[in-house]
């Protein structure tokens, strides 16, 4: 049922997975996935191994993190996985089980703590630093960035003399026939 050497933490896994609402296929990915101390199994093996597709592991690996069940990371390039002397030669990823080795509280601490670090990674919005100082006259550095014609206030005449330019835009030339 599950490839690896640890079958107790496959199943342990398994059920933990049940537990949190996944489906059987599913939870036994992660089975699989745990069976490994860490996976650096490809998705397409696992995938084999569940009697599935590898859009259902995709989707599986997706909803473990949600939940907090697993974590992953990309390889760097031209790093070599542990049992082999050379680097793939397509991208892999690392996978390994939240909890994996513990017992019972300090599994579901650890499951808490990662569905917490999921959740404030993704559902929270990315705030970004205010800037506490001003320039002179109080203004803010965003105001006082501005050019000079757009910071000052227009006079009355000057807004006479813009609203005549913006009349004679608007009006016909004289060799233009009369339309009204």
């Amino acid at each position: 049922m599950f490839p690896g050497p640890h079958v107790a933490e496959a199943r342990a896994a398994f059920a933990r997975a049940l537990e949190n609402g996944m489906s059987s296929k599913r939870a036994h990915g992660l089975g699989v996935i745990a069976s490994f101390k860490e996976g650096w199994i490809p998705r397409r093996s696992i995938a084999r191994w569940i009697g599935g597709c590898v859009r259902t592991v995709g989707r599986m690996i997706h909803q473990a993190k949600e939940i907090g069940l697993l974590s992953t990371a990309r390889a760097k390039k031209h790093e070599i996985p542990p049992g082999r002397s050379e680097p793939f030669t397509c991208g892999w990823s690392h996978r390994w089980i939240i909890g994996w080795g513990q017992a019972g509280k300090a599994v579901n601490d650890a499951v808490h703590a990662a569905r917490a670090r999921w959740l404030v990674k993704h559902a929270a919005p990315e705030r970004k630093p205010v800037a506490a100082a001003t320039t002179r006259g109080g203004m803010e550095p965003s105001a006082a960035a501005r050019p000079e014609y757009q910071r000052r206030k227009w006079t009355a005449a000057e807004i006479d003399q813009e609203l005549e330019r913006l009349e004679r835009l608007n009006k016909p030339p004289p060799w233009a026939p009369d339309t009204s």
